[in-house]
C-alpha cells in the first residue's frame, strides 16, 4: 500500500510539473493574433515613424513579431530609406518591382503605395512575411518543406516561396543561408526581456544603404581578398569604404587618416547610425577605417590574414564621422 501511494504521490507531481510548465510555454508563446505580438515599447531615443509601423507590421500574424520586421530591416537596408541594391531592390524594405506590384500596399493613408515610403515598406514588409507563413503552412504539414515558420518565411522574402519548396527548406544558397543567420542573431538586440520589442536599438533615417550593402557583398564572397592599396576587386581598409562610397556618389581619399578629415564627428558609439565610418588610432595617425553596420559590429577589410569580414566592433572606435 505505501508503494502504492508513493506511485500515487509521485503521478501527481509530475502532472503538475507538467500542467505548469504548459502553463509557462502557453503564456512565453501563444501568440495567437495581433494583440498578441504586440510590443510593450520603450521609446526613449526612438524615431516615433519607425516605431509605430514596425510593432503594426509585426502583428499581423502570430509568427512574424515586431523584433523579427526589426532584424530584417537591420539587414536588408541598414534602416536606410532610399536604399537600392545591386538587385534593383529598394526602400527599407528591399523590395524588386515585381513583388512590390503585387504586394505593396499603401500603408499611411495617403492614397500610394510607394516603396521608399517607409510607412508603405514595412506594413508591406509585414504583409508579405505573413503571406509567406501562410503559404508555408500547408507545405509543412504536407512535409514538402521542413524548418521554423519565421526562418522559412525569411528565406522565402529573399530567395522566393519557390525556392523554399524546391530544396524542402531554406534553399542552399550562400546569400540566403547568412540573409536568415544574421536576422535570425540580430533578434536579441531588438527583443527586451518580456519578449516584446526594444527600440533603442531602431536608428534614425539615413541614405548609406547601397554603400552597406556593397561593402556586405564584398566581405561575404571570399573572392574578394585583403590587398594593402587595393581598390577593388581586392582592397585594403580605406580602399573598400572609398569603393563603397562611391556607389552613393561620395568621393573618398584613399587612405584611413584622409578620410578622417572630412566628415561630421559624431560624439558617441551610442549616436553612430548604419554607414557612419569608424577609425581608430589617433590625431596623428588614423590606421584604420571601417563601415558601422549597426547594432555593434562592422564591414572591415582587417588585414592578409584575416580578410574582409562583417564582425563586431574592435572594441570602441577612436573616432566615428559621418558623411
Amino acid at each position: 500500500m505505501r508503494i502504492k501511494r508513493w506511485i500515487t504521490v509521485g503521478i501527481l507531481i509530475i502532472a503538475s510539473f507538467l500542467i505548469g510548465t504548459a502553463a509557462l510555454l502557453l503564456l512565453l508563446f501563444d501568440n495567437t493574433g495581433p494583440a498578441a505580438n504586440a510590443a510593450t515599447l520603450n521609446t526613449s531615443a526612438v524615431p516615433s515613424t519607425y516605431v509605430d509601423d514596425v510593432q503594426r507590421a509585426g502583428s499581423l500574424c502570430p509568427e512574424i513579431t515586431p523584433p523579427l520586421i526589426a532584424a530584417q530591416i537591420q539587414q536588408e537596408s541598414g534602416w536606410q530609406t532610399h536604399a537600392e541594391s545591386t538587385a534593383a531592390a529598394k526602400g527599407i524594405s528591399q523590395f524588386i518591382d515585381s513583388t512590390w506590384a503585387s504586394m505593396g500596399k499603401d500603408g499611411d493613408g495617403d492614397g500610394i503605395a510607394d516603396v521608399n515610403n517607409p510607412h508603405d515598406a514595412i506594413y508591406s514588409q509585414g504583409l508579405y512575411m505573413c503571406d509567406n507563413v501562410n503559404n508555408l503552412k500547408p507545405l509543412l504539414a504536407s512535409g514538402d518543406v521542413t524548418g521554423d515558420l519565421p526562418s522559412l518565411a525569411l528565406a522565402a522574402y529573399n530567395a522566393g516561396l519557390g525556392a523554399v519548396q524546391q530544396y524542402g527548406g531554406i534553399p542552399p544558397f550562400d546569400e540566403t543561408e547568412h540573409y536568415v543567420a544574421n536576422i535570425i542573431s540580430f533578434v536579441p538586440n531588438y527583443t527586451n526581456p518580456d519578449g516584446s520589442l526594444n527600440t533603442t536599438n531602431i536608428p534614425t533615417t539615413g541614405d548609406k544603404a547601397p554603400a552597406i550593402e556593397f561593402a556586405r557583398q564584398i566581405a561575404a564572397d571570399d573572392t574578394h581578398q585583403y590587398v594593402y592599396g587595393g581598390e577593388g576587386p581586392h582592397y585594403d581598409c580605406s580602399g573598400l569604404t572609398q569603393a563603397a562610397f562611391a556607389r552613393i556618389g561620395i568621393t573618398l581619399p584613399h587612405q584611413a587618416h584622409q578620410q578622417a578629415q572630412g566628415g561630421t564627428t559624431i560624439d558617441t558609439l551610442d549616436n553612430a547610425q548604419p554607414g557612419d565610418l569608424l577609425f581608430w588610432g589617433d590625431a596623428t595617425n588614423y590606421w584604420h577605417v571601417a563601415i558601422y553596420a549597426g547594432n555593434g559590429t562592422m564591414i572591415s577589410a582587417d588585414s592578409e590574414a584575416s580578410g574582409i569580414n562583417e564582425e563586431p566592433l574592435w572594441g570602441t572606435p577612436t573616432l566615428i564621422k559621418r558623411y
